[in-house]
């Protein structure tokens, strides 16, 4: 079988009545499942939708759109999927940068230049459903994703399906979760930690529980109770809400609670700690990864708690590599950029041959993230590339000094970058979210005994939040000229 729609139509042809997804108190069970992807298809092509067609799929975790998901790959066609919340005029530039189809939204968007579907409409059944025969190829691609970025600007992830089989494999394998498992998923299907969890129910042939998002948490608690959940799929900050918001109502799953995966942004010491401590048989995993290169590595908290802040080993089928500039390289413990290697590596960048060509090398994906390797082959992350503050030649990792202020007593996020300084070309700026005025004499003398003094922060700014992307990393572009900054102190 050659792509993720062959395991799942076979898994829905020998588990027709296992269910394949939850929403709410509605269930679709794998034959149903088949039955709707093959109508949907068919519905697609009455549109004009033809095997290499980019179509725009813009909703939230309703039962619409893994069925439309599929559908389109069902044609050979190619999935783009964008959050429900995208501006229009954003979801208009998209269409028009990927020569789109068709875009399947729930609202009309003025500007669109492509033909527009409702999602719910296209998925309902009906006594006149036709099936097609899917049309779906190994080396075709299968996603187009339109990725946030730090600096606000977007860029068209090409993945094959040969890419997001490769990928799911490598997920489910490290995980180890199978067709008994139930899991909540409250992610966005849009972006690609909660649609990597869609490619492996396709692969194991599991059910996942589609949630609207974490809300206040107890619906999301609630869920894995009542569907006694062996896995569950959440970012940092959604265990940070489910920890302030439900206490340890958590706790409650931990004799059906397997696994979890926890994945696109660092975690909290105090939140990684207060998992651990309240789920000890869980197998709690927190990936790395990009949407060029989905899940590279992974940790697995109870069994990796000897290594401190590392992001993990390479994942199954996988091999990452530090480099030095030339692209060499690098021994153990030694410093440069991550590169990666795997069948999940994307195949370019949307109509960006120079980016993809700065991207792609010999060796694999260059991350543009900076870290080294220990001597037991796990990663340590120092930070991005473009991140870095130079401190009179010495380099400064924004990701560290972030980490240890919000620690500091009244601190609810921070956000580190560099500003001009005369004599030793940048310093450390830190922007801080804070219930209280805090002067840079106290972060100074909280930093002392725990970083060097170049890391040490010159200046200190209170601002209302720190810009981040939907995953939840920091704007840094964004903060550097940010505008709502209510007090500054220099001394």
């Amino acid at each position: 079988m050659e792509t993720l729609l062959d395991h799942l139509l076979t898994i829905a042809g020998n588990h027709p009545d296992r269910i394949a997804l939850r929403c709410g108190a509605e269930a679709v069970r794998y034959g149903e499942f088949r039955v709707r992807i093959l109508a949907t298809a068919a519905r697609l092509r009455a549109l004009g939708v033809e095997e290499g067609d980019r179509v725009l799929i813009c909703g939230g975790n309703t039962l619409a759109i893994p069925v439309l998901y599929f559908a389109v790959h069902a044609l050979g066609a190619v999935a783009a999927p964008v959050p429900p919340d995208t501006p229009e005029s954003v979801l208009a530039a998209l269409a028009a940068d990927s020569a789109a189809r068709l875009a399947l939204v729930e609202k009309t968007v003025r500007g669109m230049p492509c033909a527009v579907a409702s999602p719910s409409s296209m998925t309902e059944r009906t006594a006149s459903d036709e099936e097609i025969k899917p049309v779906c190829r190994r080396e075709a691609i299968a996603d187009l994703l339109y990725t946030t970025g730090t600096t606000g600007r977007k860029k068209g992830v090409v993945l094959t399906q040969a890419n997001v089989l490769a990928a799911a494999r490598n997920i489910t394998e490290f995980i180890g979760n199978g067709p008994d498992d139930v899991e909540v998923v409250p992610l966005p299907l849009s972006h690609s930690f909660g649609l990597g969890r869609l490619r492996c129910l396709a692969v194991t042939g599991n059910t996942l529980v589609l949630e609207p998002g974490v809300g206040t948490g107890a619906q999301v608690v609630k869920r894995i109770l009542d569907t006694r959940a062996t896995g569950l799929a959440l970012v940092p900050a959604g265990f940070d809400i489910l920890r302030r918001m439900t206490g340890d109502a958590l706790g409650k799953a931990r004799e059906h609670l397997r696994y979890i995966e926890i994945g696109s942004a660092s975690i909290r010491p105090e939140t990684r700690q207060w998992l651990t401590e309240l789920l000890p048989h869980t197998r709690i995993c927190h990936h790395y990864g990009l949407t060029e290169a989905s899940r590279a590595a992974f940790t697995e908290y109870h069994s990796d708690n000897h290594k401190a802040g590392t992001v993990g080993r390479a994942a199954p089928n996988v091999e990452i590599f530090i480099c030095d500039e030339a692209g060499r390289p690098l021994p153990a413990g030694e410093t440069g950029e991550v590169v990666v290697r795997g069948g999940m590596v994307m195949r370019e960048y949307w109509n960006q041959p120079e980016l993809t060509q700065q991207t792609l090398c010999r060796e694999g994906l260059k991350t543009g993230d900076i870290g080294y390797l220990d001597a037991d082959g796990y990663l340590f992350l120092l930070g991005r590339r473009n991140d870095l503050i130079n401190v009179g030649g010495r380099k400064v990792a924004p990701d560290e000094i972030e980490e240890l202020l919000c620690q500091l007593e009244g601190v609810e996020d921070a956000g580190c970058v560099g500003e001009p300084d005369e004599l030793l070309g940048e310093c450390v700026k830190a922007y801080l979210v804070a219930d209280r005025e805090i002067r840079r004499a106290e972060v100074v003398a909280f930093l002392r005994s725990r970083v060097e003094e170049c890391k040490i922060p010159q200046i200190v700014e209170r601002i209302a939040r720190i810009p981040r992307t939907s995953s939840g990393k920091i704007q840094r572009q964004i903060l550097r000229s940010a505008k709502e900054v209510a007090w500054t102190s220099g001394q």
